[in-house]
């Protein structure tokens, strides 16, 4: 795709942040069981698993587009956090906070971004 906005790349990037995050929650799932607090650290490790795989969706999808970085990491890294958030919804019965939400959008985007900069750039 010369010039245009690779959605393939962005879709595997996708793809790539949520196989991140069902590993880094695994991973995480059997830390806080041996962990003596694991209550109290529950949520720092969902949100550092968030970020982590937004960056890594962010990352696959500006390597893989092989340009724009930025645009195709941003769009995969919200398209990452969309997954998640959904999942939350459906999964686990949270309740939908549109505002916090929004603005946890606008940072995943950024986290994907850099991600893609990155991605294209290593």
């Amino acid at each position: 795709m010369e010039g245009g906005f690779n959605t393939a790349a962005v879709l595997r990037g996708t793809g790539i942040g949520a196989v991140w995050s069902a590993g880094l929650l695994l991973l995480a799932t059997f830390v806080l069981y041996m962990s003596s607090q694991p209550a109290a650290m529950v949520p720092w490790a969902a949100m550092g698993v968030a970020w982590v795989s937004v960056f890594a969706g962010g990352f696959s999808a500006g390597r893989q587009a092989g340009r724009a970085g930025l645009w195709h990491g941003a769009a995969a890294g919200v398209a990452v956090f969309v997954l998640l958030y959904v999942v939350g919804i459906l999964g686990f019965d949270a309740h939908i906070a549109l505002g916090p939400a929004a603005l946890r959008a606008v940072v995943a985007g950024v986290v994907g971004a850099v991600g893609g900069a990155l991605g294209l750039a290593l």
